[in-house]
């Protein structure tokens, strides 16, 4: 499980807001004087995220939580959503090319390969439970 501390900021229903700070690793690398990642993150600074959980742990705002998401349903929500449409465009865009051997064609086939396995991924995210298992929830109070 991938866990972060959270703030509660509303509480609506059956479901609670939530916002988190987004951290950079570069407090901890030891070459972040001389990286440019790190002199980018400080520029950019630090900024947070909000997002909506169910709130069956019964908490009030201001309350400091930790929400968790399920390590290998992150690993198959990111090969589902990155990976698929990659590959389903170069499959296209390769077929398409021997076929027709037009770059015109072969163009309007790779953007057309990757509408339909961004429908695809959509389908699959929604029929299967890996949409509900990639969501964070509530682990406990701190």
């Amino acid at each position: 499980m991938i866990e972060e501390t959270a703030i509660v900021i509303d509480i609506n229903a059956q479901q609670v807001l939530l916002e988190t700070q987004r951290k950079s690793a570069c407090q901890t690398c030891s070459v972040k004087s001389g990286c440019g990642t790190s002199t980018l993150a400080k520029v950019v600074g630090k900024r947070s995220s909000q997002f909506v959980v169910d709130n069956f742990l019964n908490v009030q705002v201001g309350d400091k939580v930790i929400v968790a998401i399920d390590e290998s349903a992150l690993v198959q929500g990111s090969l589902l959503i990155y990976l698929f449409p990659l590959v389903c465009m170069m499959l296209v865009g390769v077929l398409s090319e021997y076929l027709f051997a037009n770059e015109a064609v072969t163009i309007l086939s790779v953007v057309f390969g990757f509408v339909v396995s961004m429908v695809g991924v959509r389908f699959i995210m929604t029929t299967s439970g890996l949409k509900k298992s990639v969501q964070p929830h509530l682990v406990r109070r701190v």
